[in-house]
């Protein structure tokens, strides 16, 4: 009889002990799960996230009868976005922009003429961002400031010479795919809405002709700077 009261006893300490490390571990994991839920909170409607980014453009100009992304230059930034919606942003951002044009000389094919045209810009790209599985896509205008320009040929910088116009207002669209959680690699299309050089005129009241346009391409790395929850 007393054998079956201790082995009774023992048992009776054992469910205890089992149920109260149970209750334990569920508590932990319930709390580690809301802490994981907590931390993967994607930012709320009207709460700021910041980036920064640094990148290289490869540009040329409509119309000035040179073709191809000749023109290297560098592109550096900083932005703020919010959410508008589940899958919807507004993002706005302040670069430092290098466009441009080049054509190299081809004395191989009896081609000894060279130019650059280098327009370096303030842009304020304003975009509407989307996302859709693991890519962020993005569209919008881009105004841009001139704030120094160069003109060169073989004999050197052109000094009289100042073709760019002082405002250009641009269509931005790209696309953006996520390194980690915290950075991403994003490809930016960029194309004058309003003449870079030269003036839009009409003819015959009708046809509209005359200006020519950046054309880049900017590829970018870009850090997010999200606020803790």
């Amino acid at each position: 009889m007393r054998l079956l009261e201790r082995l009774f006893k023992v048992k009776k300490r054992t469910c205890m002990w089992f149920n109260r490390k149970r209750c334990i571990f569920s508590i932990l994991l319930l709390s580690s799960s809301c802490v994981s839920l907590a931390q993967s909170e994607p930012p709320r409607k009207g709460q700021f996230s910041g980036l920064v980014k640094l990148g290289l453009v490869a540009s040329q100009i409509h119309n000035d009868d040179v073709g191809g992304y000749n023109k290297l230059g560098g592109s550096a930034g900083f932005g703020v976005f919010t959410p508008i919606s589940r899958s919807a942003k507004i993002q706005l951002e302040l670069n430092y922009a290098m466009r441009g044009s080049r054509k190299a000389a081809r004395p191989d094919k009896g081609d000894f003429n060279s130019f650059t045209l280098e327009a370096h810009y303030i842009d304020i790209p304003i975009l509407y961002r989307s996302h859709l599985a693991m890519f962020d896509y993005e569209v919008g205008l881009c105004n841009g400031i001139l704030v120094y320009q160069d003109i060169r040929n073989l004999s050197g910088a052109i000094p009289n010479l100042s073709p760019f116009n002082r405002y250009e207002l641009a269509l931005n669209a790209g696309v953006s795919v996520p390194m980690n959680q915290n950075w991403s690699f994003n490809a930016r299309f960029h194309y004058s809405i309003l003449p870079a050089i030269g003036q839009l005129q009409l003819i015959n009241g009708i046809n509209v002709i005359g200006g020519a346009y950046n054309n880049a391409i900017s590829f970018c790395l870009i850090r997010t700077i999200s606020p803790k929850n």
